[in-house]
């Protein structure tokens, strides 16, 4: 429990103080109209700040298939399973691409951390609206066309376990409307981080990056399999972890 508490204060603590020494220049720099340069500001802080958010946990974090990301195409769509409240910092902090994620709404009531999911191009999606959704999914497309990457959790939910959920065929829209490349991206341990548990402790995590799935040259029958596809890719070293 004293860990939790501790590591509580330290992430207010964090999140404060990013909003002055980080957040505040990119702003600035956005105002005056240095879009590129803050845009490169930004891509370094969102590493910077996922990885002191799970560098306050002590937990090592494991990379692998780096050499997978994409590097000839700027249509990019993260597509991960989902353990863990800290998927989202493990993405920004470990996987070399800038990326707003699909998320859901409450988070921008959460003070501060909603600047963070600002500056990130995330869409905050309102489970409980049918017309949110479809909103979400023009402006994630969107934002892909314009060469700004959108990572995603098929399952909708925090698994908060090793199981993963099934993958909800719609929530792969964003991707085929925007004949994006896909990232295959698998998050093991996680949830060991708390959810576990329901208290903060050290674990382990490992992230596999798979070899990219182009969406634009799909045909129809292969956009169907598309989701079914992406969940056994994904999967895989989780079930081979469980053996």
């Amino acid at each position: 429990m004293l860990r939790t508490v501790l590591y509580a204060t330290y992430f207010v603590i964090l999140l404060l103080l990013s909003q002055i020494v980080m957040l505040l220049p990119y702003f600035l720099l956005r105002l005056i109209g240095l879009k590129k340069l803050s845009r490169r500001f930004l891509t370094r802080i969102a590493r910077l700040m996922g990885r002191l958010t799970i560098g306050g946990i002590g937990a090592p974090v494991s990379v692998s298939g780096l050499d997978n990301l994409p590097g000839d195409t700027k249509r990019i769509c993260i597509v991960a399973n989902h353990q863990s409240l800290f998927d989202i910092p493990l993405v920004a902090g470990y996987v070399p691409l800038l990326s707003g994620f699909i998320a859901k709404a409450e988070l921008k009531k959460i003070p501060f951390l909603n600047f963070w999911l600002f500056a990130m191009d995330s869409v905050l999606l309102n489970r409980k609206s049918p017309h949110s959704a479809i909103k979400a999914i023009n402006n994630g497309v969107e934002q892909i066309k314009e060469g700004r990457p959108v990572c995603i959790f098929p399952e909708g939910t925090r698994s908060r376990s090793p199981r993963m959920g099934t993958f909800k065929q719609g929530s792969l829209k964003l991707a085929l409307r925007s004949k994006a490349v896909i990232v295959p991206l698998t998050i093991q341990n996680s949830y060991k981080l708390y959810e576990g548990t329901g208290r903060i402790r050290i674990a382990p995590v490992s992230l596999t990056i798979h070899p990219p799935v182009h969406t634009a040259d799909l045909d129809q029958e292969e956009k169907k399999k598309l989701s079914d596809q992406l969940q056994t890719i994904i999967g895989g070293p989780l079930a081979v972890e469980h053996e």
